[in-house]
This record gives structure tokens, C-alpha cells and sequence, in this order.
């Protein structure tokens, strides 16, 4: 019987033993900057390149199919979704699921397509001067607003402005990561934020997970730690997975995951934005260690008519928080062999070193690792993971003209 073949464009790396371990042969188009000798040396054929290029990607892949045929394709990264889905579009392939990802990765088209339907209704404003975010600001009274690019990820860009006096600046700092693209201004959504894990087969969906998250103070966004499962009761579980199983109607999700991220307001959920990808930050695989569910070997399984693997947890609670100091220069690290043996811990990644001077936490990769612990409860599993955290001791002094944090 012949062993079967799928493409995988661009990702990290952790999807590829999920496809080993289903006795699948891979191939793989990958960026410069996350090269690996080790999953190129495992694959049929590997290249690299820019595949946000759809011209040399196709050239590319078109020759390998011809001489040894895909399967499917798949991508399980932000940037490698509308490649992918256009790729399994031009060769007749499995994992087309281009619809979804073009409603989601512009969140103006995501806004679009919730007013067109009345769903999770959030007023926005598509800006392409700081004047129109100015006008949308006075519409709301002097309100929060929201400033975010369009089709941005990590965090990046997004910033909230609490008054008139604050507006050039942070519209200086999320026009400078747009680029030339217009920036989306949205109310600020007050309540806690969740995000939401899901998988779909063949148009029918799935919620497996929602996950609370734990982000940065006013201005910015970014994403200190998570914890599985959210601390629910069952009418809000009921409203998030109702709003998500709609909003996955609406996009034409087909086949794989979706990470979407949301707020619990006093009106109820409303959208914040979603991927039709894994959630990152070890979101995917405490999802999979408290649910049982793979969503990358699902979608690997639902594209290729395999049964589904089944759904085994490991542990009933979850637990990350991340190393992010900002503004400092780092004298020393110490205590990280102390957080591997604490309990709970299943792993430490610290990128922290002597002589790195760090500049401002304006992204999730601007991180320097993190903690993931699992526990008997949500409350377990943040306990541990905070107080293995606190084991890693950092001498640090603030770099000239900025506040350490």
C-alpha cells in the first residue's frame, strides 16, 4: 500500500512527529529564519523560500507533485494558511479551505462579514489617517479605543488609547507595524478575555478547549500566560461556544483548527479576532494534554480519510507564564535547574543570558521563554507555574532612558 504524502507550508516544527506518528511521508516549504537541518533531513523534499510568493511556490511544488503526488496540504502558521489553501486549490488537493482564512487573516473583512449578519456587534472604524481615528474616538465619546493592523499577529501593533492626549503616539506605533495598510480602530470590549480552541471536519465544528489569558496592562496586548480550562459557568460556556460555532458557519471553515480569541462583556461574548490555525504559546498542546485533543493529527486524520485518534487527557489542568522583562540589561540568571524540579513543571524554556539588553515587550516574540505546568485544578496549575516562575532569579539593571518592568 502505498505510504501516503502531504505538504506542509511553513510551521514550527511540532506538527511533523504528528505526522510521523501517523506513518505519513512529508514534504515541506519553509521561511529562512525557522530552517532546520533535522526536519529537512526527514522530509521527501524541502525548500526554502519565501512562500508568501505564490508564483515561485507554486513553480516549486508543482514539480514535486508531478514526480512524486501529494495527498493534501496543510499549514498550521499564520502566514503559510492562504499559500496553503491556494497550493491544494491549483493542484485539485485536500486542504483547501480558503474561504475561512481570507474572512479571517483581515480583520476588517472579519468585522465586515459579523455586521453584514448581526453577530458579536463591536463598532470600528477602518482609519487610514490618525484624523479618521480622531473622528472615531469623538463618536464614542471619549471612550477606550482599540488600534490594531489589519493583518497583523503576536500581539504586534496593538494598542489601546484611553483619551484624546494619547492618540498620536500610539497611532505612531501601530501605523509603523501596518505599513501601508490601513489601521482598524475598534471600542475597547471590557471583561475578561478568553480564547477559544477548536476543530472542524468537513464544515462540522467542534469547541474542544477555552482557554483564560492573562496580557499586559494598558497600552498593549501582549500575552503573559494562559491557563486550561477556563473558569466557566455553564450559561457563559454556552453563549462562547454558540457565538463560535456561528462565526465558523459564517467564515466556511472546513477542515483544521481554529483559535479564536474573544471577551465575556456585560452584553455577553464578542469576537475579538480569530486564526484558522493552532493557538500558540503552548496553547495547542495544553489543549491536547487536558482535552485529549490533537487538533493537528484530527485535521491530519479528516483530509485523509484516516479514523481519528483518540482522545486520551494527560492531565486535568494546564498552566504557562512567560519570561518577559522589557527595558533592562540582564546581569545574571539564575535558578532555572530549581523551576525544572518543581512540582508540576513539565518544562522550562529560558533564553534569558548574561550581557542582553532587552527593549520593550512590543510583541510575543520580544518573550524569553517560558514555564508550562500542569495541576489537579485551573487554580493548581496557575499556582505552580507562578511559583516555579519566581524560582528563576534575574539580575537585571534598567537600560539608560527607560523603565525597567
Amino acid at each position: 500500500m502505498r505510504q501516503q504524502h502531504v505538504l506542509l507550508v511553513g510551521g514550527r516544527g511540532h506538527e511533523l512527529p504528528k505526522a510521523t506518528a501517523l506513518g505519513l511521508r512529508y514534504s515541506m516549504v519553509q521561511i529562512p529564519e525557522r530552517v532546520s537541518e533535522e526536519h529537512a533531513a526527514a522530509a521527501a523534499h524541502y525548500a526554502v523560500l519565501d512562500y508568501r510568493d505564490l508564483d515561485e511556490l507554486l513553480t516549486v511544488v508543482r514539480g514535486w507533485h508531478g514526480a512524486d503526488p501529494f495527498d493534501a496540504v496543510l499549514s498550521f502558521t499564520e502566514y503559510g494558511l492562504e499559500p496553503a489553501s491556494r497550493v491544494a486549490v491549483d493542484l485539485g488537493l485536500p486542504g483547501d479551505n480558503l474561504a475561512a482564512v481570507l474572512a479571517t487573516r483581515d480583520k476588517t473583512r472579519t468585522r465586515a462579514l459579523l455586521d453584514r449578519h448581526g453577530l458579536s456587534p463591536v463598532r470600528h472604524r477602518v482609519c487610514t489617517t490618525e484624523a479618521d481615528a480622531a473622528a472615531f474616538l469623538h463618536e464614542l465619546g471619549g471612550r477606550p479605543i482599540v488600534l490594531k493592523p489589519c493583518s497583523g499577529g503576536l500581539s504586534e501593533g496593538v494598542y489601546v488609547v484611553e483619551s484624546a492626549g494619547r492618540l498620536a503616539e500610539r497611532w505612531a506605533l501601530t501605523a509603523a507595524v501596518a505599513g501601508r495598510e490601513p489601521v482598524l480602530a475598534e471600542e475597547y470590549l471590557t471583561g475578561p478575555e478568553f480564547s477559544v480552541e477548536s476543530v472542524s471536519r468537513h464544515g462540522r465544528h467542534e469547541v474542544v478547549m477555552v482557554t483564560e489569558k492573562l496580557t499586559t496592562a494598558f497600552p498593549g496586548f501582549v500575552e503573559l500566560g494562559h491557563q486550561v480550562p477556563a473558569r466557566l459557568g455553564s450559561g457563559d460556556r454556552e453563549a462562547i461556544e454558540k457565538l463560535i460555532v456561528e462565526f465558523l458557519d459564517l467564515i466556511g471553515q472546513r477542515t483544521g483548527p481554529v483559535h479564536s480569541e474573544l471577551r465575556l462583556t456585560p452584553d455577553g461574548p464578542r469576537l475579538i479576532e480569530a486564526q484558522t490555525r493552532v493557538g500558540g504559546d503552548q496553547i495547542w498542546e495544553m489543549c491536547e494534554m487536558v482535552s485529549g485533543a490533537d487538533q493537528i493529527t484530527e485535521t491530519f486524520a479528516a483530509l485523509l480519510g484516516l479514523p481519528d485518534p483518540p482522545r486520551i487527557p494527560r492531565a486535568r489542568a494546564a498552566a504557562i507564564r512567560f519570561f518577559s522583562r522589557e527595558n533592562v540589561r540582564i546581569r545574571n540568571v539564575r535558578g532555572v535547574p530549581d523551576a525544572e524540579r518543581s512540582p508540576g513543571v513539565l518544562r522550562v524554556v529560558c533564553t534569558l543570558s548574561p550581557g542582553q539588553e532587552l527593549g520593550p515587550l512590543s510583541s510575543s516574540d520580544s518573550r524569553q521563554g517560558y514555564v508550562l505546568c500542569a495541576g489537579d485544578s485551573t487554580e493548581d496549575a496557575v499556582a505552580r507555574a507562578e511559583a516555579a516562575c519566581a524560582l528563576v532569579r534575574v539580575g537585571c539593571e534598567p537600560l539608560a532612558g527607560t523603565p525597567a518592568r
